[in-house]
């Protein structure tokens, strides 16, 4: 409830979107990373992947507002460096954030497909 919630923030920032849009983005990412806890923690197995399709719908939420409106704000801007400098940097965020959830799935809390070490390794490539 840290990292992501300043990397919007500087993705808002450079963007130059309103103070109601960035609000709604780190809201979005808390109630993101919640509902992935819930589903991590939840012992029964089925509730598992209701809560990780619940966690990816506020995902799928800001990654749109990212790529879309966030993405049209960027262009508008005077400062060619600073939107190319927002364009890579969204990028970047929104490959990286789409690979969390599959990896989750595939993983020790999902189907269980790699082994514990596998898994930890993979989230730390991830969170580079």
């Amino acid at each position: 409830l840290f990292t992501t919630p300043l990397l919007l923030l500087d993705l808002g920032l450079l963007a130059d979107v309103d103070r109601s849009t960035l609000l709604g983005l780190i809201g979005a990412d808390g109630f993101m990373i919640v509902t992935g806890l819930v589903g991590a923690i939840t012992t029964v197995f089925q509730f598992r992947f209701i809560w990780w399709f619940v966690s990816d719908l506020a995902l799928i939420y800001i990654l749109y507002e990212l790529y879309f409106n966030l993405g049209q704000k960027a262009e508008e801007l005077d400062n060619e460096s600073r939107a190319s400098t927002f364009k890579v940097s969204r990028n970047i965020t929104v490959v990286l954030w789409t690979l969390y959830p599959i990896w989750w799935v595939i993983s020790t809390e999902g189907a269980g497909a790699v082994s514990l070490f596998v898994e930890t390794a993979g989230f730390m490539v991830l969170d580079i």
